[in-house]
């Protein structure tokens, strides 16, 4: 099993893009577990990099990261965001019905793809995220605390907000338990605006199997998951071709695969996230626990 002294993991809040799928609940602990196990002079390549999780945080960690996802809108955003400011960032609320014209759309931007992500149910770029009935409440109140106050953080705090949730037509809100009581648009602001922490990268667009040739590194591998819906991953995907391809690959470089479970006997566990659960495609908690895998004796 691998080690890992929790008291050496960066302070500060994880980053990422709100994204499917995302590591942002355990990209600073694998990160920490990668620095103490096996140092930190080895590039890492981050091959099915998602929202940026991991590679964010190697940046914050000051490793040398290669970050890849085969989706070329997802990174698209990813460096969309590292290079704009945070007035820019305010631009991607959008209402209910803005949200259905931008999903109508034909040719889709990037700054399309990225409004559809932060305000979608889930981050599935398919459903606005509240509920038609309070969406306009809810959105005006966002847009209303951003323009009175310029905070995407602590907006409980905000005289808009208090004002604004004492009046009667905010009765189903207060009657939630105080966890309950957010608004989700301004979170993934949160989120989008930690990310401009990040140094500029230049993601690549590669098939896992384009970077057969690598050596001597650290392989972070996350891919969609065996035995789960793949729905939102652009092509179907085939794990045992994958696992013979780690398998491989572990010869010459640190092979580290995430998932719930391995059906291939060739990998065991060597580290257990026991509080760590992923969001899955329709915003619902999957109850498995999240695991990273290595070639046995490797």
């Amino acid at each position: 099993m691998l080690k890992l002294d929790e008291k050496k993991i960066r302070k500060g809040k994880p980053i990422g893009l709100p994204y499917q799928g995302s590591k942002k609940k355990i990209s600073k602990k694998i990160v920490e577990i990668i620095k103490q196990n096996f140092g930190t002079d080895k590039p890492i390549y981050d091959i099915f990099g998602g929202g940026g999780a991991i590679t964010a945080e190697c940046i914050l960690n000051g490793l040398e990261v290669h970050y890849n996802d085969l989706d070329k809108d997802i990174t698209n955003a990813f460096e969309r965001v590292i290079s704009q400011d945070r007035e820019w960032i305010k631009t991607l609320i959008v209402s209910r019905t803005e949200f259905t014209e931008i999903k109508d759309k034909e040719n889709k931007t990037t700054d399309d793809f990225l409004k559809l992500l932060i305000n979608s149910f889930g981050n599935n770029k398919k459903g606005y995220l509240y509920s038609k009935g309070i969406s306009d409440l809810k959105y005006n109140l966002v847009k209303e605390i951003i323009e009175n106050h310029d905070v995407f953080d602590g907006y409980k705090q905000t005289e808009t907000y208090k004002k604004v949730t004492s009046g009667l037509d905010w009765n189903w809100f207060n009657a939630k338990l105080e966890k309950n009581k957010t608004l989700e648009q301004l979170q993934h602001l949160q989120q989008v605006d930690r990310l401009q922490k990040v140094n500029k990268i230049k993601a690549t667009n590669k098939s896992y199997h384009d970077f057969s040739e690598v050596s001597g590194a650290i392989l972070y591998l996350d891919p969609p998951y065996e035995g789960t819906s793949q729905d939102s991953y652009i092509n179907s995907f085939n794990s045992q071709e994958f696992y013979n391809w780690a398998f491989e690959m572990s010869k010459s470089n640190i092979v580290l695969i995430s998932s719930y479970s391995i059906s291939d006997e060739r990998f065991e566990v060597v580290y257990s996230f026991d509080k760590a659960r992923s969001t899955i495609q329709s915003g619902t908690r999957n109850d498995k626990c999240e695991k990273l895998f290595m070639v046995k004796n490797s």
